[in-house]
């Protein structure tokens, strides 16, 4: 009797959690609220739970009440927890895993990048110990115009103050290929940002071409970009295929960075 007792316990603790969660990720979804009716309408509780749940958040200070529309939002309490994690968070640790786990599929080796002071700065790499390009890259820096993880790092940025930063730039035509006139990289930009992901078809440098894609943050911000760089002749895989890989890949960084996404699945911890 008594171990029943003590499931049945557990069984409401675990129920009373759920609902909770339940409450909360409601109230993410609208910054002005929703007063008790609609919360308990929305999830299907009964008021009197609904009620119970809320004094235990209210006195926690995960939720809050505007006394002017009898409204519940997220609190400070809750903003203060997501600042302590979110600032803990460290672009280089989340991103290695995820980065290596690209580069033993492909066989190439993978780049984190950030943008700096107006350029491209390489932050860090994986590549295969039996590779025969070393890429001694860490630091050094790129322009934008002319590399995949350049233009990758630009695309959250408005029409106007794209074209400025492009325009800006002193644009090298390094090979024959490498796009320098700002309206028709502009228009390859709006084609990278639609399909996801950027190319340098050997616009750095003959006989390597590049894919890359946007990480960003919990504010949807690119924060940095990944690629993978490859010679004709060491993939199998087309630049579609490769494209879609990293994009993937950059979206399950992102989505550990407090990126809000459903387009991958990240797993656990790792």
């Amino acid at each position: 009797m008594k171990q029943s007792t003590e499931k049945q316990t557990q069984k409401g603790a675990v129920q009373s959690i759920e609902r909770a969660f339940d409450i909360l990720e409601l109230l993410s979804r609208d910054p002005q609220g929703f007063t008790l009716t609609e919360i308990s309408n929305n999830l299907g509780l009964h008021k009197s739970t609904v009620h119970r749940l809320l004094a235990g958040l209210l006195n926690r200070h995960y939720v809050e009440k505007a006394q002017r529309t009898n409204c519940y939002r997220l609190g400070l309490g809750f903003v203060h927890m997501s600042g302590m994690y979110l600032n803990r968070i460290e672009l280089k640790t989340e991103a290695e895993y995820y980065m290596r786990e690209l580069a033993n599929r492909l066989g190439q080796v993978v780049f984190l990048a950030i943008s700096k002071d107006g350029e491209v700065v390489y932050i860090d790499k994986i590549e295969q110990f039996d590779s025969t390009h070393r890429f001694a890259i860490i630091g050094m820096r790129r322009p934008f115009h002319c590399t995949a993880i350049g233009k990758a790092l630009l695309f959250d940025e408005p029409e106007a103050t794209l074209e400025k930063i492009l325009d800006g730039e002193e644009r090298i035509k390094r090979t024959e290929k490498t796009v320098v006139e700002v309206p028709e990289l502009m228009k390859l930009m709006r084609k990278y940002r639609d399909q996801g992901y950027s190319l340098d078809d050997e616009e750095w440098e003959y006989n390597t071409s590049c894919v890359a894609a946007p990480v960003y943050d919990y504010r949807n911000k690119v924060i940095a970009a990944i690629s993978t760089a490859w010679s004709p002749h060491q993939t199998n895989y087309s630049m579609e295929e490769l494209g879609a890989l990293v994009r993937q890949t950059a979206l399950k960084i992102s989505a550990r960075l407090g990126y809000d996404t459903d387009e991958v699945e990240i797993g656990p911890f790792q």
